[in-house]
């Protein structure tokens, strides 16, 4: 029997050892410590400055039994009003204004459906509401390119956040009103007329 020993290296060659990077993630069994959690991870990516991409709505709210339908019916309501506007904008953008009207006719038709959905919260009603009465006091004129792009980043801004409160829902009315679109009720507004003007 041999007496030779043979000597292992102190310190592996990196060319035949991978070198591994620490993702987080241990397979069951191979764990040093406690695995990190998904908000402790969140909060190393927010403390090295990686963004955190936010969670789509569809996803908060999926199309399951167990979701609540009026906020399932919001969601669809406004993404179709989304793409009918979109519609819209592209129609308006190629100089086919009779195209861009049909399709703002097809968007004021969904108010009422949206208007049903309510008690989501008094800010979204407020901009349904706001909407609709936009386009009443229009009187069948069609809406600016400038005028329909407001609309249309509006309710995409709804879709996002339906749960809106009634303060920040005023901001977009607001910014609604600076596009010339007016929102006050025609009665209200007569009854709020100067009889001195006539």
């Amino acid at each position: 029997m041999s007496d030779t020993v043979i000597e292992f290296p102190k310190e592996p060659s990196s060319r035949h050892t991978p070198v591994l990077q620490d993702t987080g993630f241990r397979l069951p069994g191979t764990q040093s410590g406690p695995a990190p959690t998904a908000r402790k991870r969140a909060e190393v990516r927010r403390q090295s400055g990686q963004a955190v991409a936010p969670i789509e709505i569809d996803h908060l709210y999926p199309a399951a039994d167990a979701a609540r339908s009026d906020v399932l019916r919001a969601l669809q309501l406004l993404a179709d009003a989304i793409s009918v506007l979109d519609q819209g904008r592209a129609a308006a953008r190629n100089n086919d204004p009779i195209a861009a009207d049909r399709f703002v006719l097809r968007f004021q038709l969904m108010l009422p459906g949206l208007f049903t959905c309510r008690k989501l919260g008094d800010g979204f009603a407020v901009i349904v509401n706001s909407l609709h009465f936009a386009f009443i006091n229009q009187h069948g004129n069609p809406l600016t390119l400038d005028q329909l792009t407001t609309v249309w980043r509006i309710v995409r801004e709804l879709r996002t956040r339906p749960f809106l409160s009634f303060d920040q829902a005023l901001e977009y009315v607001t910014e609604i009103e600076s596009h010339q679109l007016h929102i006050d009720p025609t009665i209200l507004s007569d009854l709020l007329a100067d009889p001195s003007d006539e």
